[in-house]
């Protein structure tokens, strides 16, 4: 079903690949004989421990990355038991969450500018184009700029205080339901919130819908690897879907990142253009995978979604 997509997927960058982040060797699923609220905070504990091993221990390039990784799949926790827990307790905690990651975005964005255009400059060989050593050298300066905000500007330290707190936090949180009651309701809105998000990037495909729907995605991904164990080749299938749309839109919004940056710092220079015009190439057809993709992947309605999936967990969790 992929094959015909794998050419348009971004190439991974070293410090997005599986030799360097150590902590997804932790498991993040849940576990058969283990009650939800055990399972929610066993597995938060585990992320913000991985978190607070990377940052304090990983190359610069690595921690990053993987550091917002690990925030974002709490964050995904956070949604699913959302209703559970109730919103005071999930706006507590999801806003610290987000303020520690907000800590590391420009690094981020930094970073994914100057891989992108790496990817991108191989196919303007030949082409008159001074202005790109000019580029490459900005998003550079830009990288180091950033890094040094954040490893010399105060960031790690805010960053770790947050997260050994949260920790504290989470070790005490408590779930109202148990079971399926527990996560149903927001693994159906997320599933919602996806679909409609989906619907309005067809719609209107601008930059901030795609944006949109790829946050809901990679929610959804994050959940249903939680409920892995349930039924594995069903749900890895699924996740595997999942993570084949984030890689897609993850690398519009890459491209969209650099095209600002170029257009803010180069706008005016000539030779710029045939870059930009690449850019919005490869854009328009990334654009255009996910959108098949997506079509095949919400084809029934929530509450359809999750009976199915309610039905693999319920016959999972009775096994003798």
């Amino acid at each position: 079903m992929w094959k015909a997509f794998d050419n348009l997927l971004p190439l991974q960058n070293d410090y997005e690949s599986g030799a360097i982040y150590r902590s997804c060797a932790m498991s993040f699923y849940f576990k058969r004989k283990e009650s939800v609220g055990k399972a929610v905070r066993r597995l938060c504990g585990e992320r913000l421990d991985g978190a607070l091993e990377l940052i304090e221990n990983a190359a610069r390039f690595d921690a990053i990355h993987n550091v917002r990784r690990e925030i974002k799949k709490l964050r995904a926790v956070l949604r699913l038991i959302r209703a559970d827990i109730g919103n005071e307790i999930y706006y507590e905690r999801t806003n610290a969450l987000r303020e520690a990651a907000q800590r590391l975005t420009a690094l981020r964005d930094a970073q994914v500018k100057l891989s992108a255009f790496s990817g991108l400059a191989k196919h303007l060989n030949g082409r008159p184009a001074p202005s790109l050593p000019k580029i490459k050298a900005a998003l550079r300066e830009n990288c180091r700029a950033e890094e040094k905000r954040v490893f010399k500007g105060g960031s790690v330290t805010s960053i770790k205080e947050i997260l050994c707190h949260e920790k504290q936090q989470f070790e005490n949180l408590k779930l109202r339901s148990n079971g399926w009651k527990a996560i149903e309701p927001g693994l159906k809105k997320i599933y919602r919130q996806g679909r409609e998000a989906f619907e309005a990037a067809e719609r209107e495909p601008s930059p901030e819908n795609f944006h949109e729907w790829r946050k809901r995605i990679k929610d959804l991904a994050h959940q249903l690897r939680l409920l892995s164990r349930a039924r594995p080749r069903k749900l890895h299938a699924r996740t595997g879907d999942l993570d084949k749309l984030g890689d897609l839109l993850g690398g519009d919004h890459d491209l969209l990142l650099l095209k600002e940056f170029v257009s803010d710092k180069f706008g005016h220079a000539p030779d710029v253009k045939p870059l930009e015009k690449l850019i919005s190439s490869r854009q328009e057809k990334l654009r255009s995978a996910a959108l098949k993709l997506g079509a095949r992947f919400y084809p029934g309605k929530p509450k359809r979604f999750c009976r199915k999936i309610g039905g693999y967990w319920k016959s999972w969790k009775h096994q003798d």
